[in-house]
């Protein structure tokens, strides 16, 4: 599903006579580029256009009418089952679905019930037919529709091409599709002659009498120069095609030609890239191999993990557009349900694609790709949004989406599940090999591979067991020793055999390599023999740092896995404080001394176990000639400096608790020698305290004796303020009233002006030409703009209809009658298509045709004040009618 196309097995055995399809879908507000598009087909275009558009249902469609004023070719409705010819474009009628049937259009569903045409059912059912060779074309629209059938284009080996959304007047449609499944994008004037090279270029593919090995290599070999990627070890089959179909994009006669082409054009790098990257996948794709997943496998795992540390890792490899990295989560959300919380949960999902992987990340989706999930988890695992669905945040937040190469990049440490479905069959039997013994270094043990149902490659059951033959599920049973990241020639002989796998050493020579001397098989019956039960570690390495031996506290402390002879000590060791071992490693070798590191901590950030040993580094040397070699001792020392860590804590705190004591002692002797001297002060002034309460008793009476006649003068001011009151009282009522009439005044005139705004609006945009009339002479009051344009500048106000009617209504004194009549008896009058001339600027007569409606105005009373005259131009209609006779007649 995910890194090369994916052709299915049957394609190769369906009819190459059959020849080539495209099937264009868009919206109704794209018949702007469909216009365009039609106008630019070549004459001899070598392949049938289905072409399907929303349209109303209920409504007649003139689509195959408008587009033969603009196309190059014939254009057919389909309105019966027919065979499709080249050269031609079937536009799929508006109330009823289509499929493609064998190289036929089959009409499908009551034309009575008007179902919208579904894009999505057309290219699944072509794809399903032509295979490789079908090419959808999805323009401007509004929705999503297509988007699914786009992808079942992509999975059948077909060409998906979207018009540029930047210049699409709907983008919707074309932002719907993963970058992953665009095999172009174009813009709308550029489509029909990049359809015509396509399908003109398949007789341009790569000859035998070509020397195809040795041109593709130095094909793929630019582009892993260039681009970083290897693909040396993918099919030759696919890569051979996608090389073609490069070839007729840009218009390169032979492979060779194309290979100078990429050297002088190396932004064509990028577009080969994208075309070997087709990643297709759907969310809980192969529902029963999920069920299966969800009933026998995650639970397995979770109550593992439970018992450990409630931390499960798990690698989607090959993740293309996310899809299958959500379904995981989704299956384990609900699995842990309220303990979400409490648990670690890390799903890595990596893919070559860089734009795939920036699509998944968005974790944006429309509707049609939703098809595979069920309500419940849509309901709780997506929010709606404008064209689509986004995953919740939580959902997101245990995804780490990043780009890697299968071929070159490290693996994934302490991994429960590797999910790697339907990838590994479009690798060599080497890149197979290399790939799945990484994957057994990536997984912790008792971990899951699980494999899609088309891989035909078992895994070695040196490292696998097969759990379900099914659906391709095995159990890791032996981690094994992760290989250099270099080509993968010849790997396949270094998978099935460990230890024959030499380290490419030399600072000077790549191609040394260091040979395993016979006394190292005596260190490790030695390791056997000796070192198994020391308490302390023991690790013995030579110069270039390769552990020649370990015992196995060393490798519980260190956390080392089995020993190989290519297995690095500085890099096996995660956490290791890199520099300063490698420069203690370095002087022993070199001055020849013992070198003590007393505190070193296994950084747990960085992949460590977070303890702190002490290492002791002692050179060793067996004998003269012999290489020199370097004995650790490692010591867990983590318990100590812990224990020391509490005790500088502890006194720390005493410390600082002490002199907290000793400042709150000098405050408190501060604050004992301010109370004294404040208790002498209150003393004093509590002396003159006294005094003073004497005079206030006197002047306390002399208050009372004031109060006395103040009460007198309060209650007068009381009977005042009362009198007052009640008429503030009349005065606020009466305010009140007035405002209530201001506010409906405001309203009624807020309603007015919405009302004359309302009306000016609809007779300025009113299809008629409106002319209004008052008074029993019917003089012109006014007109709107559309009325103007008749009379070209005149002015006519104020002016009798009589004397006016010739500038602009040539009905004549009939008209005038009609007006007259509709203003004595105040009735509705309504002409019949009349024949009027219209003056223009160049004293010439141009002819039309209106029909007149004559209403009569009135005033509030209901008194007739005048006539408004309504014309509408019906000149359109009667030519029409005209050629229709004309046809008739003919």
């Amino acid at each position: 599903m995910n890194n090369i196309e994916h052709v299915q097995s049957d394609l190769d055995n369906r009819d190459v006579n059959r020849g080539d399809l495209v099937v264009v879908g868009s919206s109704a507000g794209g018949v702007e580029a469909l216009l365009i598009l039609v106008s630019t087909f070549p004459v001899d275009f070598p392949a049938p256009i289905v072409l399907a558009q929303h349209l109303d249902p209920n409504r007649t469609s003139n689509l195959d009418a408008i587009l033969r004023r603009r196309a190059t070719l014939p254009v057919e409705l389909v309105e019966t089952n027919c065979l499709l010819e080249k050269g031609k474009i079937y536009v799929v009628p508006s109330n009823r679905h289509v499929t493609i049937i064998d190289g036929h259009v089959e009409v499908k569903g009551d034309q009575n019930k008007g179902p919208h045409p579904s894009v999505d059912l057309l290219l699944s059912s072509a794809a399903e037919v032509y295979g490789d060779r079908l090419i959808a074309v999805i323009l401007t629209g509004s929705g999503s529709d297509g988007a699914s059938g786009a992808i079942e284009v992509k999975e059948a080996g077909g060409i998906v091409i979207v018009q540029d959304p930047q210049t699409a007047r709907y983008p919707a449609m074309p932002l719907a599709l993963s970058p992953s499944v665009i095999d172009f994008e174009a813009d709308i004037e550029h489509i029909g002659q990049l359809l015509y090279d396509l399908l003109t270029g398949v007789n341009k593919l790569p000859q035998a009498q070509e020397k195809t090995e040795d041109v593709m290599k130095n094909i793929l070999e630019q582009v892993s120069r260039q681009a970083s990627i290897d693909f040396r070890q993918y099919k030759s089959s696919t890569i051979l095609r996608r090389i073609g179909r490069r070839m007729a994009v840009v218009h390169q006669e032979t492979m060779q030609h194309y290979l100078e082409y990429l050297r002088d054009h190396p932004e064509e790098v990028g577009e080969l890239v994208k075309a070997f990257l087709i990643n297709v996948t759907q969310f809980f794709r192969d529902t029963d191999a999920f069920a299966y997943l969800n009933r026998e496998i995650l639970p397995r795992m979770i109550h593992h993990a439970h018992e450990r540390d409630k931390v499960l890792r798990i690698w989607s490899a090959g993740c293309a557009s996310g899809e299958e990295a959500y379904s995981l989560a989704m299956l384990l959300t609900d699995l842990l349900g309220a303990d979400l919380a409490t648990w670690s949960v890390k799903i890595f999902a990596t893919d070559l694609d860089e734009a795939g992987i920036t699509f998944a990340r968005r974790g944006l989706y429309t509707e049609n790709l939703l098809k595979g999930v069920p309500d419940e988890y849509r309901n709780r695992f997506f929010e709606r949004v404008d064209h689509g669905y986004r995953i919740t945040k939580t959902l997101r937040q245990m995804v780490i989406f990043g780009q890697q190469d299968l071929s070159r990049s490290a693996p994934f440490p302490r991994i429960n599940l590797v999910l790697c479905r339907n990838v590994l069959i479009y690798f060599a039997p080497e890149l197979q090999d290399y790939v799945l013994h990484q994957f057994a270094f990536s997984l912790a043990p008792g971990g899951y591979l699980f494999l899609g149902k088309a891989e035909s490659i078992r895994p070695t059951q040196s490292y696998y067991e097969q759990v379900n033959k099914q659906w391709k599920m095995y159990r890791c049973i032996s981690p094994a020793i992760p290989l250099a990241r270099r080509s993968v020639i010849g790997i396949a002989n270094a998978v099935h055999s460990t230890n024959t796998v030499t380290k490419e050493v030399s600072k000077t020579s790549s191609d040394e390599q260091l040979p395993v001397p016979a006394e190292l098989v005596q260190l490790r019956r030695l390791n056997e023999l000796l070192l198994r039960f020391l308490p302390m570690g023991v690790v013995v390495i030579d110069r270039t740092y390769h552990v020649v031996t370990a015992n196995g506290t060393a490798r519980r402390l260190l956390g080392l896995r089995d020993l190989g002879n290519e297995q690095d000590f500085l890099h096996a060791v995660r956490g290791i404080p890199y520099t300063m071992v490698r420069n203690a490693i370095d002087a022993v070798f070199r001055e020849h001394n013992t070198i003590n590191l007393p505190e070193i901590e296994l950084d747990i950030s960085v992949g460590g176990n977070g303890r702190f040993i002490s290492l002791a580094i002692v050179l060793m040397q067996m004998e003269a000639g012999m290489p020199e070699m370097a004995v650790m001792s490692v010591v867990d020392v983590s318990e100590q400096i812990q224990i020391r860590r509490q005790l500088e804590a502890v006194q720390m705190e005493q410390t600082q608790l002490m002199d907290e004591l000793s400042s709150a002692n000098k405050r408190l002797n501060n604050v004992n020698k301010e109370l004294l001297d404040a208790n002498e002060e209150l003393q004093v002034a509590n002396e003159e305290l006294m005094l003073t309460h004497e005079e206030l008793q006197a002047t306390m009476e002399e208050f009372e004796t004031t109060n006395e006649e103040l009460q007198a003068t309060n209650e007068e001011l009381e009977t005042n303020n009362e009198e007052l009151q009640a008429t503030n009282e009349e005065l606020e009522t009466t305010n009140e009233e007035l405002r209530a009439r201001t506010s409906e005044m405001q309203e009624l005139m807020t309603m007015l002006e919405s009302e004359r705004v309302r009306l000016a609006e609809m007779v300025e945009l009113a299809p008629f030409y409106i002319l209004v009339l008052r008074g029993p002479h019917l003089l012109v009051e006014a007109y709107n703009p559309r009325y103007a344009r008749l009379l070209e500048g005149r002015s006519v106000l104020g002016q009798p209809l009589a004397e006016v009617h010739e500038f602009f209504w040539a009905a004549g004194s009939e008209g005038v009658r009609l007006a007259r009549e509709v203003y004595q008896q105040d009735s509705l009058r309504t002409t019949p298509r009349l024949q009027t001339f219209v003056l223009n600027t160049q004293e010439s007569t141009q002819e039309h045709y209106f029909s007149y409606t004559i209403v009569p105005s009135h005033d509030a009373a209901g008194t007739v004040t005048g006539v408004i005259i309504y014309a509408l131009d019906e000149t359109a209609q009667q030519e029409r009618s005209v050629e229709e006779e004309l046809e008739h007649l003919n």
